[in-house]
């Protein structure tokens, strides 16, 4: 499943890219890494402007908000309920918030400094772990929006001017993703 949604978003960053002006040197970069071992394992590497991202949330926007509901283990959770949740959390400070331990596998959900941080361990493979990391400040401007409105632009926007360094890492025996801002 990550495999071919990372295969969606580097075909549509390439042909985003070939229709885009460069940027200027000095904006903000998303740069996205994937490397597959074994024999027939690839590497691939997209090196956009941020401002480019723009562009394509832009273009795919109305479809993007008509995804506000979540499934999480069978529970419908709105996006309302979501926000009213962050606005509780969001003032606890450095805090574990969930710790999800079952059968070979534990997720953590937490806070350090100016950052949420979604952290997966297998338990059985040292090896395949992955690690999400956010900035506060988008979280928040992802929530300011309305009633079932992620605001997603504001969220960009919020990445766009505070963020540089990696947001994700997915690493098992095989493959490694990377994506990270400079």
């Amino acid at each position: 499943m990550i495999k071919r949604a990372v295969w969606v978003a580097l075909l549509a960053a390439g042909l985003l890219v070939a229709g885009v002006a460069q940027a200027q040197e000095e904006a903000p970069w998303l740069h996205i890494r994937v490397n597959e071992g074994g024999e027939d394992g690839s590497k691939v590497s997209v090196n956009v402007p941020l401002s480019l991202v723009e562009v394509a949330l832009d273009i795919a926007e109305s479809e993007i908000l008509e995804e506000s509901h979540f499934d999480i283990d069978h529970s419908d959770i709105t996006v309302a309920d979501m926000r009213r949740m962050w606005n509780e959390l969001r003032g606890a400070g450095d805090a574990e918030f969930v710790t999800v331990e079952e059968d070979d596998e534990i997720i953590t959900i937490s806070r350090r400094g100016s950052k949420v941080l979604v952290e997966m361990q297998d338990l059985d493979d040292d090896s395949e772990k992955g690690r999400i990391e956010v900035p506060v400040g988008v979280v928040d401007a992802l929530f300011s929006g309305e009633g079932e409105e992620l605001n997603i632009r504001a969220a960009l926007d919020e990445l766009i001017r505070t963020q540089e360094g990696e947001i994700v890492v997915i690493e098992d025996d095989e493959t490694t993703v990377r994506i990270w801002i400079e």
